[in-house]
Order: structure tokens, then sequence, then C-alpha cells
């Protein structure tokens, strides 16, 4: 009860307040025989009207099969609302008798048991036959029981001969409905078990308002108008409650979600009505009081539809029970077919039963064979298997994997197992699947994968795995590219160069220590991480070069290919940095003349290499973001791309790969992607529009893997953020160049509901490839990157085909690079989602895209 007051909307916490206070004012105001102002039922119109408004906003946040129930309580209370601001401004003849009030007041009156029926739809196997039973039984009885003990709802000896209709009908209304109620929400699913209940509570109040009403007749009083007014404002109010406390999804799309589940309300009020009837039978006998032919018929009735009733439940019983028997053969027909083995295990890892196929894979030749399973795993693998299933709860965690032998000695089989477990059982149900030829094959593919496959050398994906691991100093980067190695292609071919490309791997490797890494970056492209000073790297390098000025002979032919180098130290920055720095020392060495090696310099870095200025800049909040627009094509903005900028007091504006770079040269990455992420969703969250996405960028070397996604996580729960408006935005280079436990930390961000969006696509690998890894939600094309810049067909082309292959993945395109109206519109014509560029809006503070929202017309 404390948490169902607890969802109670703020609306309804002041409305009912005000709500009793007018009542309670002007109830006894009000011309009791109609003939005045009825300033009691403009208040209820009022109270009716906030209902309604209460209704729609709660059905705003649901999808539209969820919302539908609500919606049409909403609709209701509208009209209710209608009828009795009509009631209320034209008293006398006007509005005497039956008339358009009156089916404004019927429509809004049985509103709440139409919905309860709209609920019910959505239980499994509802059987109305038997609800339409049960409703019957209960109206009847309760009737009945009026009718027993004498009440003035079914005999108004005192009412006016023309209102004695009247006093029946409300009499009969609070039956119906409490009869209706009990039966169509009695039984609901778990998800809408509260909604169901607080629909009984309001339905309680109608029948209590239709009570007093026929007590005002039979007994005139505003005491009670007054009660029957608050009865019907406390039920206006409940709907709204109902509404807010119901699921914002329809989540009964699966038979589990579906299943049935009693409402406690709903059993109390049903067990009312059903032993209400012996009860009043009783005392009417104890009291010598004779049961009137009403009362007799009534009995009869309710005891024929309650043997009706017991029909239907034998059928129904009969129907469940063929179903359990026909489900159970198709299952057990299911394992004994399934290539998969099913087996179950007791707490001490006996095997109680095991399908054909597991007895296969487990190598087991008698069923009937009492087997611990640890005795059928590979001794190597026991202690693990037995640790794994003691301490991780059934279907926590990854799928086990170990070995067993089989019986006939050949090799040993690997076998993936999960396994689930009812809440309460000692008993463990296993799938068992043989993953040996897949796990062979994913192992073969890992080591293609980071393997050169020519030379047989670890490839770049592998160099940059290293460096992301190898301590922060200690360690330096060689990047060499060999002199003249295009005239062995070109003179003796490509086989010749392949052989002279192996030596060159070979002799590096005499040149290293054991410890040291040899990689092949591409082409004629090599890298080595070695361990120890500059100086000592610089000392490797020189032998690398005397070492690969030797002739090489390939075929028939010999060649004197050299190397130039350049060496960068492996520092705080990371390896991004360093294989830039190295880069462009080799750079420098090409410059030099061929067989040089060159030191990266420390002077030539950018200009931020004061830790302390920008660490300042982010505790004072010197940085600031700029937003570049994603439009939709009607040019509404549809996603903005956050950027930080930092106003420096000496080297003006700093953005981009300056300001990344000198972050990572002094440490300070991680509290800059931290700032970003934190900033960029407060700033979006505030923003009127809650239609607008966020990108935020991970820049290839920048990145702070770990903890990615509790950052993530941490920026959208101060700032309130949907997690489906935010939108990490990454490149292959910084897949590649990243640790492997990027994709976990991706992975897991997008579990949340987070966007992934791969930029600069269709510049390097294929889509499947990228999908394998990890799974994206948009792409962004650049323009420019597709073609040469008078090539503007060619471009669209291109882009086309992306949207056409994407499309059937699920994935939007965003489309970069637009620098004018003819570019845009041939975008969108080509297919794509979201386009950004100069001729959109770009580079804007937040307050100038909230001004920009704030002067876009509503439609």
């Amino acid at each position: 009860m404390t948490e169902l007051l607890a969802l109670v909307p703020r609306s309804v916490r002041w409305t009912v307040p005000l709500a009793l206070l007018g009542l309670l004012v002007t109830v006894p105001f009000s011309a009791p025989d109609g003939t005045g102002m009825q300033w009691d039922e403009l208040v209820l119109g009022a109270v009716a009207a906030s209902a309604a408004y209460g209704a729609f906003q709660q059905s705003r946040a649901m999808d539209t099969q969820a919302a539908r129930p609500w919606r049409f309580l909403g609709l209701a209370a509208v009209l209710f609302s209608v009828s009795q601001w009509l009631a209320g401004s034209f008293p006398g003849p006007e509005f005497d008798g039956f008339g358009v009030d009156d089916v404004l007041l019927f429509i809004g009156a049985t509103a709440p048991v139409a919905t309860c029926g709209l609920l019910a739809r959505r239980v499994s196997r509802t059987r109305w036959g038997a609800l339409v039973v049960d409703g019957t039984v209960i109206t009847v009885a309760l009737l009945v029981v009026t009718e027993i003990v004498r009440t003035p709802l079914v005999n108004p000896a005192n009412a006016p001969d023309d209102l004695r209709s009247l006093v029946l009908i409300y009499g009969g209304y609070a039956a119906a409905m409490l009869g209706a109620a009990g039966a169509l929400c009695t039984v609901s699913t778990a998800a809408l078990r509260r909604s169901a209940t607080v629909l009984i509570g309001a339905v309680a109040w109608q029948s209590a308002a239709a009570c007093a009403e026929a007590m005002a007749i039979v007994a005139p009083s505003w005491h009670w108008t007054a009660v029957s007014d608050v009865s019907v404002a406390l039920a206006l109010q409940s709907v709204v409650v109902a509404a807010a406390v119901a699921p914002r999804t329809l989540v009964e799309r699966t038979a589990r979600a579906a299943a049935p589940v009693v409402s406690r309300a709903g059993l109390v009020l049903v067990l009312f009505g059903m032993l209400s009837l012996p009860v009043a039978i009783a005392y009417a006998l104890w009291s010598g009081e004779a049961l009137s032919a009403g009362a007799q018929i009534g009995c009869a009735v309710v005891f024929g539809l309650m043997s009706l009733r017991l029909v239907l439940r034998i059928r129904e019983d009969g129907r469940v029970t063929e179903d359990l028997v026909r489900s159970e053969e198709d299952f057990r027909e299911l394992i004994e077919t399934s290539s998969d083995g099913i087996a179950i295990m007791d707490d001490d890892f006996r095997l109680l039963f095991t399908s054909p196929a597991a007895r296969s894979l487990l190598g087991i030749a008698d069923p009937d064979l009492d087997v611990d399973l640890l005795d059928l795993v590979a001794p190597e693998d026991r202690a693990f298997v037995g640790a794994a299933t003691l301490n991780v709860p059934a279907g926590d965690g990854p799928p086990l994997h170990f070995h067993v032998r089989p019986a006939d000695g050949s090799d040993p089989r690997e076998l993936e197992v999960s396994s689930s477990e009812r809440p309460g059982s000692t008993r463990r149900v296993l799938y068992l699947r043989d993953v040996t030829d897949r796990r062979r094959r994913e192992r073969e593919l890992e080591r293609m994968a980071y393997t050169d496959h020519l030379t047989g050398l670890p490839n770049r994906a592998t160099l940059f795995q290293k460096m992301a691991a190898a301590p922060a100093d200690g360690r330096c980067l060689l990047v060499l590219d060999l002199d003249g190695f295009k005239a062995v292609n070109d003179v003796a071919g490509h086989e010749s160069g392949d052989q002279l490309l192996v030596d060159v791997a070979r002799r590096l490797h005499t040149v290293v220590r054991d410890g040291d890494l040899v990689a092949r970056l591409g082409g004629d492209e090599f890298a080595l991480l070695v361990t120890g000073t500059v100086a000592e790297a610089a000392e490797v390098a020189g032998r690398v070069v005397d070492t690969l000025g030797v002739p090489h002979s390939a075929g028939d032919w010999t060649f004197a290919v050299g190397a130039s180098v350049g060496v960068a130290p492996l520092g705080a920055a990371g390896g991004q940095i360093a294989f830039r720095e190295a880069d462009a020392a080799l750079r420098l060495a090409k410059q030099s003349g061929k067989g040089c090696v060159r030191v990266a310099d420390d002077d030539a870095k950018a200009v931020l290499t004061s830790a302390d200025d920008l660490s300042d800049a982010l505790t004072r909040g010197s940085l600031s973001l700029r937003l570049d627009a994603a439009c939709e094509p009607d040019g509404r903005i549809g996603l903005v791309h956050a950027v930080p900028v930092w106003q420096h007091p000496v080297h003006g504006t700093v953005r981009g790969q300056d300001l990344w770079g000198g972050a990572e040269r002094n440490g300070l990455s991680t509290r800059l992607q931290r700032w970003l992420l934190t900033e960029a969703c407060a700033a979006v969250a505030a923003l009127p529009d809650e239609r607008i996405g966020l990108a935020v960028s991970l820049p290839a070397g920048h990145v702070t893997v770990d903890g990615l996604a509790a950052e993530v996580a941490a920026a959208l729960g101060t700032s309130g953020l949907a997690p489906s408006r935010l939108t990490l935005s990454i490149t292959e280079e910084t897949l590649l160049t990243s640790s492997a436990a990027l994709v976990a930390e991706l992975l897991q961000a997008r579990s949340t509901g987070v966007r992934l969006c791969l930029d600069n696509y269709g510049m390097g690998h294929s889509l499947f490839a990228l999908m394998a890894r990890v799974p994206l939600d948009l792409v962004r094309v650049d323009l420019t990157t597709l073609a040469a810049r008078d090539e503007g067909d060619r471009a669209m082309r291109v882009l086309r085909a992306i949207a056409h292959l994407t499309e059937s993945f699920g994935i939007g395109v965003v489309s970069g690079g637009i620098r004018t109206p003819e570019l845009k519109e041939s975008a969108v014509a080509a297919g794509a989602a979201l386009l950004h560029g100069r001729a959109l809006p770009h580079d804007m503070t937040i307050d100038e895209v909230r001004a920009r929202l704030d002067d876009v017309v509503p439609a």
C-alpha cells in the first residue's frame, strides 16, 4: 500500500482535497429539487475534467496499445464532465427528464467496467463465458441480499411514486458494477494487478455513490448528496491513479507475461458477494422472516448459475488436462529428437535424467546407470566445473566450457553448457552442445585476425593491444619503412616481394630481445615494441638499419633494400600518441635520406604541454561545448554532436585533436572524457525538445576504456537524459587501436539503451565484419571522402548503396559534408536519415540551440 501511495500523481494529491472542500461547501447551497443552480455538479464537472487531463497525461508516456484503456477512460471522463456542467448550469425544465446529459452520464458511469473488460483481454486464455456467469452470480447475489435485509434500495417504500423505479435502477447499477468488476478484475496479469486493484476501488466508489443517490431520494438530505458527490470525486481520481500504476508498454506479448494472476481486492469482492448470500439467508431464518418471492427467485437463479459455472469449470479442466498431456508429449518428443543434449542434475551433481543426445555427448552407455557429472568431466576441468556450478546461480554468467573424454579413447570433446533452475528447486536443467569444431574454428579465426598471414608476425591490431597493456614507462616504439621496396615488385614481381618481406621479418627477430614484439603494419611497414630507454631504442633502431641494409636474395634476384626508422617513447599518453610521434619521426627520417633513424622531438609537440593549465581549465569550468546539428530531411534537429572547446589565454581556441592530444600527453584524457559526457548530457537534457538526441565521439587513441560504461551510466543518471537519446560515435581506428575491453564496454552501454554510431563508414572494413564485433544503430558517411570534389553523382551512388545495405540491418545513415542545399536534397533522395555539414546549423552553443528551438513554430 505504501508503494501504491508513492505512485499517486501530484495532480491527484492536490485535486482530492480541493474537491472535497468544494463539495462540502457547495452541496448545502445546491437546490435539492433541481430547480436552482446545482453548484456541486459544477464542482464534479471540474473534478472530472481534471481526471480526464490526468488520464491523458499518463497515457502519453505509453505505447499505443498500452494507452488504449486509459485514453478511453479519459474520454469518458470528458463526457461525464460535460454532462455535469450541463446539468449544473441549466437547472429546471431544460434538462428535466431523460436527455443528452443522461446519455453522457451513462457513458461516463459505465466506462470503468468497460476498461476492466479491456484489461481482461490481456490475460491469456480468457474465458468470457465464465466471466459473464461469474459477474451475473455476484450481481444477483448482491440484489438478493439487499432484498432479504429489506434495504430501501429494493424496497423504496418511502420514495415518491414517480421515483421508485429510479431507486431500483440505482441499486441494480451498484450491484451490476460490483459484479462486473469482481468478475473481470479478480484475475489479471502481474503487470496489471495494481491497476486492476485501483479500478476495483473506483468501481466500489461509484457503487457507493449510486447507493447514496438512491438514499437521497428515499430520505432526502444534503448529507446523502454529499456522500454521493464525494464518492464520485474519489472514483474519478482513482482512474488517474490506475493509469499512473499501469505499465508504460504492452508487456503481455509472451505467454509468461500474459499468465493470469489473482488480485486480492477482486478476490475479497467476489468472496463478499458469494458469502453474503448464505449469511443473509441464515439471518432471515434466525430472525424468523420468510423469504420473499423475489428473494426465492434470486436464490434459484444464483444456484442455477453456480451449477452452470461448475459445468463450465469441469469442461475447462478437461481441456487444460488435454493440453497438458499434449504439451508433455510434444516436449518429450522435442527432447528425444533434439540435437542438443538436455540433462537434469541435482545439487550433488548426480544426473537424474539425460536425453539421447546428452548421453551421446557425455559418453553414457546405459540410461539407467546412476552417473555423477564430475566423473564424466576431464580431470583438468573438474575443479573449475564444480566451483562454477556451486558459486554461480543457474542462468547467470556465461555458459560453461569443459572437456569430456569419450569411452572409446578418441580425442576429448569440448561441451558448452548453460543451465536453468526453478526458484526453490534443488534440480538444475542442463543444456549441452558439442562446440569442439566451432571452438577450433574460433581459435583459428582469432589467430588469423591478429596475425599477418604472409610473415606470421603479429599485425597492427596486436601491436596496439600490446601497447595498451604495456607499462606506462620503460618501453619504446619503433616504426620502420623499407627503402626501395617498390622496385622489388616492379622488377622481380610480387612473389619475390613476398619472399623479401618474409626475410625481413626473420631478420628483425634477430635484433630484438625475446620479450620484444615485432609486428607488420601492412605493405612494407613494420613496427617494434622494445623494452628500454629512448637511447637504447635508438641503438636497436641502428641495428635494424644495419641488418636490413645487408642485400636480400629473392628468387634469382638480389636487392639492396634498406630501412628508415622512427623512434618514440611509450609514455602516459598511450600507444596512439606514441605511434603518431614515431610515424612523424619516420617521415623526418625519410626526408633526411634513406637508412636514417630519427627520434621523436619532445619540443616539436603541440602547444598544450602544461598539465596545470588544462587541469585548471577542467576544474574552473573554462571549457565549453560546441554543438553541430544533424537535421532530419524536414529541417528539424534530430541530433546534436557535442565537441569540447578550450579558449586558451595564449593560443586562442583549442579544440579537436589539439585538445585531446594535449590531454593525452598530460594524462588528463580520462577527466576530459568524463567532463564531455557529463556536461553534454546535462545540456541536452535541459533542452525543451525531448526528441533531440546527443552524439559524443570517442576519438581514436584518446578513449579511456576502463569504466566507460559506468561513466556513461553516471552521466545519464546525473542529468536525467534517457539512454536512448545518447549515441556514442566511434571509428574503425578507435576499435582497432583501443584495447579489446572497448567492445565489452560498448556492449554494456548499449544494453542500457545507448545507441552506437560508426563514424567515417565506407573507408575501411565491410559492414558484415564490423557487425560481427559491435551491434550498430547508426553509421555516418562523409560525402567528401566518397568521391572527388567534382564527382558528386558518384558520391550519391555510393551513398545510395550504403543506405540500401544498412537498411537491411536496421541501421540509420547520417550524411556528413553537406555544403549546399543541392547536396542536401541529393543526400535525402539517396536515403540519408540525418544530415549535417556547413549548410546546416553548426558550431553552436547550447544557448543558441535553445534559441533555435524556441523560434520553431509548433505544427
